[in-house]
């Protein structure tokens, strides 16, 4: 539709909208009682045509969609559609503007708009009863949310997974500070029309995301990524934000919603936001959010890193959402099952709770203490219920030699580094790493939840980060790593409006880990590990005040405060024996 005058434009607009999608003869098609229409193009208000794949009853009727907005490609899910049409949905996968076969140019995560003429276009359809549930993952997932505040009226649920929910505190950056591992090696696979998930292994990536300025690293290899580009240059919390930012943002409709995530995944503290957002704002509405042993890819792990999930890891999960799904969509009977289920590690098996944070955790404060000299494994760093005490504990960081990174959250190892839990022990020998370690615990303690850090810093440097990685050791001496977060020293008090340090001045770095779930049994410790970086999973701190598109290094000689007056704690969500009752989910069946 391009070329066209905008008058016709609109005029053609109208009459696709008031027009039922023509499907064919269709001969060969597999699916019973299936119509497919392959080629139907959905106008949008400035006449670029999106492109949808549709599946629908061969039966006349009104029916509820299921609706995929992506930039994968909408012609692969065409078993998962006929199924959705044998219960009883017609559904609709669209190529997101400027991807596959929809016109336009591609702006990563910025299709709200196109998704509510998308819903209107539907609900005008003569097979539609108006009424859309919105599917999808990871990039579709977002795309979901952000789409829900837009308050559409034909929007009536949402069942996402592994989804991000804020630009800048969970998608591209951690609490502001820029994911590397994870968003830079996406943005290079899907930088045009199609992805090229083949030249992944073109590049050396420890080599590629070693490069400064980080905000050209595209460029450096050979391939410029406008949207990596500007996510890097828009250093703080501003209006180019907006569109990608669900938490804080104008909400969405009261609707059902239906969340999906792993332990393991690089989008689990954004998926659990979106509950949470949802939940405030939708008061006694119907919410699910899943938790399972998995990456990015949802229930297909069993084993991630040295855990081994057991047989319970994969479970009939599309049989537990379509339960769900047919109870809002269709009037089916409602799921037996609790509005929080999870794995719980170790123990391995699921349980379910009325509500995430599970009612009755308590919140307990873990304090860092030392004599002084925390550096490292074998330091005297210790970590208790109670007051810290001690002197500060002091180490030297060089971006020039950051902390490598030991596993990764990324969908499909791009940066080719393990995945989950892995053995620390090696680079807690470093003395630029600062350990802080429980005695043998008493009895078995079950963690699950939102996990939270206040480190007390001084350093020499007006800016500098705050890494923060909760441990699990073991009797043998294993060192596991189970939840981590990191946070840019500037954005202490506000994403908007950074602010640098003064040198020598103590402040307060508030640190945001990564939510988890694990059973620290009899005689295993807890441990904290404080340091300055973990690259490349988040890219380094320069230690100046223009990290993500400079190239000035300094080497910050930073200080951890650990006392009454500076409290250097992590808070551990305690969940009390009873607090959560066993969940027995529907397994997959076994492969013909």
């Amino acid at each position: 539709m391009k070329g066209v005058p905008a008058f016709f434009v609109g005029v053609a607009a109208l009459a696709m909208a008031a027009a039922p999608a023509i499907a064919q003869e269709q001969v060969g098609l597999k699916y019973a009682n299936v119509v497919a229409d392959y080629s139907v193009e959905i106008p949008m208000k400035d006449g670029v045509a999106i492109a949808a794949k549709i599946f629908r009853p061969a039966a006349e009727g009104r029916y509820p969609a299921i609706l995929l907005q992506t930039p994968y490609g909408k012609d692969s899910n065409g078993a998962q559609a006929a199924s959705n049409v044998a219960r009883g949905y017609v559904s609709v996968a669209v190529d997101v503007r400027g991807r596959y076969d929809s016109e336009g140019k591609f702006q990563p995560f910025r299709d709200a708009e196109d998704g509510a003429a998308i819903l209107d276009w539907i609900a005008a359809q003569p097979w539609s009863n108006g009424k859309v549930v919105t599917t999808g993952a990871s990039y579709s997932g977002h795309s979901q949310w952000a789409l829900w505040r837009q308050r559409n009226p034909h929007h009536k649920a949402i069942v996402s997974y592994v989804a991000p929910a804020d630009g800048f505190g969970d998608l591209s950056r951690h609490n502001g500070v820029p994911k590397l591992d994870l968003m830079f090696t996406w943005m290079m696979t899907t930088y045009d029309r199609v992805n090229h998930p083949r030249e992944m292994e073109d590049f050396d990536w420890k080599k590629v995301m070693s490069q400064l300025p980080l905000d050209t690293l595209g460029d450096e290899a050979g391939r410029p990524v406008e949207a990596w580009r500007q996510h890097m240059r828009h250093d703080r919390l501003d209006d180019y934000w907006t569109p990608l930012q669900a938490t804080g943002a104008r909400p969405g409709l009261a609707i059902p919603t239906f969340s999906v995530t792993g332990w393991y995944e690089g989008q689990l503290l954004g998926s659990v936001r979106n509950h949470l957002n949802a939940v405030a704002q939708a008061s006694g509405a119907n919410h699910v959010l899943v938790i399972g042993p998995w990456l990015h890819s949802a229930n297909s792990n069993r084993k991630v890193g040295e855990l081994d999930g057991g047989p319970e890891a994969i479970i009939d999960l599309d049989k537990v959402r379509d339960q769900w799904m047919d109870h809002v969509m269709l009037g089916g009977a409602k799921p037996v099952y609790q509005n929080f289920l999870y794995f719980l590690p170790i123990r391995n098996e699921w349980r379910q709770a009325p509500a995430f944070p599970i009612p009755g955790t308590e919140f307990t404060s873990y304090r860092l203490s030392s004599g002084g000299k925390a550096n490292g494994g074998n330091g005297d760093g210790s970590l208790a219920t109670g007051t810290g005490k001690g002197p500060a504990d002091s180490y030297t960081y060089d971006p020039a030699n950051p902390i490598p990174s030991l596993s990764s959250r990324t969908a499909g190892a791009r940066g080719g580094l393990p995945q989950g839990s892995v053995d620390h022990r090696e680079i807690e020998k470093r003395d630029d790493i600062l350990v802080y370690t429980s005695a043998p615990l008493s009895e078995d303690t079950e963690v699950t939840g939102p996990v939270r850090a206040n480190i007390y810093i001084s350093t020499n440097v007006v800016d500098t980060d705050v890494l923060v990685r909760l441990m699990d050791v073991y009797p043998d001496g294993r060192s596991l790593n189970i939840a981590e977060g990191i946070a840019r020293a500037k954005y202490r008090d506000s994403y908007a409006d950074p602010k640098l340090m003064t040198p020598g001045t103590v402040y307060k770095i508030p640190v945001e880990l990564f939510p988890t779930s694990n059973l620290f049994l009899k005689g295993h410790r807890l441990r904290v590990e404080v340091t300055s970086s973990d690259f490349p999973v988040f890219a380094r701190n320069l230690n100046t005040a223009n990290s993500d598109s400079g190239t000035e290094m300094k080497v910050a000689r930073t200080r951890i405060h650990h006392s009454a007056r500076y409290p250097s704690e992590i808070i551990l969500p305690i969940v009390p024996p009873g607090s959560s009752t066993r969940f027995q989910p529907p397994l997959k069946p076994a492969a013909p």
